[in-house]
């Protein structure tokens, strides 16, 4: 492992717990690489544009989608789904790893907004599928796993810090400069 991971290839997963600004880093990264980005939420939970797809079609649709394109950038987790699809043949794993107090801010300020703006909401976050308290289950789970991932495993590199994500877009951006 390098202190500055330097991507691979261009079949890229950006991964992180609930907060961690995986969204935000993937969109941002296919502008500067010209690379097609999917929200893999899209394809497994329901939006407020429609509905989602079973477990089974979106795993099959986003295997249609990788193997049939050379360049990607897939946007979230769902390691369970897509553990033999996307991340075997992915060329990078980005983990983006930011500090507690900013990955709580960050969900915490979007359940707000969520309890303002969409019906239900509420009422999850009082019940036992709080995204909040989910947040906070899984995050020390989910490091321990992507730390050994990360020192076994050349593809996965990990963006820490208050600043990796940003640190890691101005190397891509010197990167295409000097190309």
């Amino acid at each position: 492992m390098t202190s500055e991971p330097q991507l691979s290839g261009r079949r890229i997963q950006v991964i992180g717990v609930t907060g961690a600004g995986k969204s935000t880093f993937a969109r941002r990264l296919g502008k500067e690489l010209s690379i097609p980005v999917y929200e893999l939420d899209d394809f497994f939970y329901e939006s407020r544009a429609g509905g989602a797809l079973s477990e089974n079609n979106a795993r099959r649709s986003i295997q249609a989608l990788v193997e049939s394109n050379d360049e990607w950038i897939l946007d979230g987790n769902h390691w369970v789904q897509l553990k033999d699809v996307s991340y075997n043949i992915a060329t990078d794993i980005l983990w983006i790893d930011t500090p507690l107090p900013l990955t709580l801010w960050r969900v915490i300020t979007r359940t707000i907004w969520e309890v303002l703006t969409i019906p239900g909401v509420l009422r999850r976050e009082l019940s036992g599928d709080s995204l909040i308290a989910m947040s906070l289950r899984v995050r020390a789970k989910k490091h321990a796993n992507w730390s050994k991932r990360v020192e076994t495993d050349s593809r996965w590199k990990r963006l820490s810090g208050w600043f990796g994500r940003d640190s890691f877009l101005a190397r891509v951006r010197d990167t295409l400069r000097q190309a």
